[in-house]
């Protein structure tokens, strides 16, 4: 449950991070969002202001043409009003100023683009209203009259009797919107220039903070993923002390890292080697009755695959119910318990012995059972051979002796006066004791076979096959005619072989022998050595040695080369026969890096093949 918390805090701390801006991408559009507003508010302020000082500067210019004419205006008003008109039109062309003379009730006595009678009282003018109350007035507005902006500036006619008139001056706003355009046009391309320069300087630094702060989240990601043979470097000279520093603790951290992750492998893999090379199974269980590991061993007992099956239910992989009843009990015991089991593994027979041990992680906190299983079929088959083979040897052994010290006894009884009893007994005497001699012999010889395999002190030589064939052969041509047994050889003169030639004829001998015993009068027995070529480029060569007897049944076939071991023993012993021939010829033939084995049904005979590593003649 820990784990599973702790993955889905990373996997939600890694979504919260891919939500998350880079560092420079939260840095540099802020900062020039903060650049281009202050320069456009700069320059708005500062248009703003320009656009003030020319309106105040035409405001006083305007007022100053005003007072110049203001005189003249009051004497024409004076003494000869009917000129005012004319007056104010050709002053206003000469000046390119409209000059507007307002009674004090507002109607227009004069105008130099209209004509007054025309044109509405102007009494409620905002410019008018000022003058009136003995103040200069201007404003700046929409003109009907002219249709387009206008700058008025209007003064009292009388000082002392502002009541009396007013004189207003107008002239266009088009050159205050003129300059104010360019103005604004030359502060925008300005501005703009100037935010295009502080963009690439911001740009310039915030990549210059932000490349090692990048450098140092690869070197972590690098660290995370593993990789912790490889420093973060970063080439900046001018690098703040704060994340050299960092970047310093990183590899620092990587480096203790690595070292201790070199450790922990080196560990996990002398473990690992253990743990796989144990010859017992070996198997980890968790409390909800999973597989935590499994070994080799355990993986083969079992016939599973031991990576495919960890972290499963081990009541899905393994079947047997006493197993089963003894894994789950396992996890319940605080201390160690041991039990034999007898198991059905492919038809067989199995017994293990198991030992389940509390398994414990860092914490002391229970975790599982550690199981050991150790396969003690093979120990109890190897006791059991055992076991036979001292009886057998025991059996074998007594059998003779017996009949010696019988026959002797009876001898020293008082057949010793009787002849022809005391001849016939020595002869069975003899007889028997050339049986333990022979059983002594064969003993002496599977035991200096042994220890010459063991000690490998084997010298193979390369010798041709048929010669030794036809060595044995003669060995037991007496026997053969004896029975009236023809013996069939077929033997291609180039086979050869990296033999032992006393061993490998005495091989041959003791399947001829046994084929010669256990054949009826007048039969045939066919000895027959060919090559044979592998496919996968291995030559061997065949040794078949084949009979007309009574057969040998399937039950046996298995065991026919065990030591002292009978398919028949009553009639193994009247035919004579040590027990040890088959046992000899299968020690001969793993010497040689051979095999033998046999083919046979009861009723037709007997085959029995000797198999060679074959070498070009």
């Amino acid at each position: 449950m820990n784990a599973l918390s702790n993955q889905q805090t990373l996997s939600s701390t890694r979504s919260t991070l891919m939500k998350n801006r880079r560092f420079f991408w939260q840095i540099f559009p802020a900062a020039l969002l903060i650049i281009i507003t202050s320069i456009f508010a700069t320059t708005w302020y500062g248009t703003h202001t320009i656009r003030s000082f020319y309106y105040h500067e035409m405001q006083e210019d305007i007022g100053d043409r005003a007072l110049l004419l203001r005189p003249h205006i009051n004497l024409l008003l004076s003494t000869n009003g009917g000129q005012l008109q004319e007056f104010c039109r050709q002053t206003g062309r000469a000046a390119t100023t409209r000059i507007t003379v307002i009674a004090k009730n507002g109607r227009v006595l004069a105008d130099s683009n209209e004509d007054p009678a025309q044109m509405d009282n102007h009494e409620t003018r905002p410019e008018i209203q000022t003058a009136m109350s003995g103040l200069v007035g201007a404003s700046l507005r929409f003109s009907k009259t002219l249709q387009q902006n206008m700058l008025y500036v209007a003064i009292p006619l009388q000082t002392d009797k502002p009541l009396d008139g007013v004189l207003r001056l107008s002239v266009p706003a088009t050159a205050l919107d003129t300059v104010l355009s360019s103005t604004r046009t030359r502060l925008l391309f300005g501005t703009l220039f100037i935010a295009l320069i502080a963009a690439a300087l911001f740009y310039s630094l915030a990549r210059r903070i932000s490349s090692p702060l990048e450098a140092m989240r690869l070197g972590a990601e690098r660290l995370a993923s593993g990789e912790t043979d490889q420093p973060i470097l970063i080439q900046d000279s001018h690098l703040p002390r704060e994340m050299r520093e960092l970047s310093y603790s990183l590899n620092n951290m990587a480096e203790q890292i690595n070292r201790r992750l070199k450790t922990i492998i080196q560990q996990r893999n002398e473990l690992e080697a253990v743990f796989t090379s144990m010859t017992d199974g070996v198997l980890a269980i968790s409390p909800e009755q999973t597989i935590i590991r499994i070994n080799r061993a355990a993986a083969e007992l079992f016939h599973i695959e031991g990576q495919a099956v960890q972290g499963t239910p081990f009541a899905g992989v393994i079947r047997n119910r006493l197993l089963q009843d003894f894994l789950s009990k396992s996890l319940d015991d605080e201390i160690t318990t041991r039990k034999d089991l007898t198991l059905m593994e492919n038809g067989q027979k199995m017994t293990l012995r198991c030992s389940a041990h509390p398994l414990y992680d860092g914490e002391n906190k229970r975790m599982g059972s550690l199981v050991i299983m150790s396969n003690l079929t093979r120990i109890n088959q190897l006791e059991n051979i055992r076991q036979d083979f001292v009886a057998n040897v025991s059996h074998e052994l007594k059998t003779p002796i017996t009949a010696i010290r019988g026959y002797v006894e009876t001898l020293l009884d008082g057949a010793m006066d009787n002849p022809e009893e005391a001849i016939n007994f020595l002869k069975i005497i003899h007889r028997q004791g050339a049986r333990l001699d022979a059983i002594v012999d064969d003993l002496l010889t599977l035991a200096r076979i042994e220890d010459q395999t063991k000690k490998n002190e084997i010298e193979l030589q390369l010798e041709k096959i048929c010669p030794i064939i036809e060595a044995a052969v003669q060995t037991c041509t007496v026997s053969a005619e004896q029975k009236n047994i023809p013996l069939d050889i077929q033997c291609p003169p180039e086979l050869m072989a990296l033999v032992i030639q006393p061993m490998l004829e005495q091989a041959i001998i003791n399947l001829l022998t046994n084929a010669i015993t256990y054949s009826p009068q007048g039969s045939t027995i066919t000895l027959l050595a060919k090559r044979e070529e592998k496919s996968t480029g291995r030559n061997l060569i065949h040794i078949s040695i084949q009979d007309e007897g009574p057969g040998i049944g399937t039950e046996h076939q298995e065991r026919i080369f065990e030591r002292f071991y009978r398919c028949d023993k009553s009639r193994s012993r009247t035919q004579g026969g040590t027990g040890l021939g088959l046992a000899i010829v299968k020690h001969i033939a793993g010497t040689h890096n051979g095999s033998v084995e046999v083919q046979s049904q009861v009723g037709h005979g007997s085959t029995f093949t000797l198999t060679l590593p074959a070498v070009e003649g």
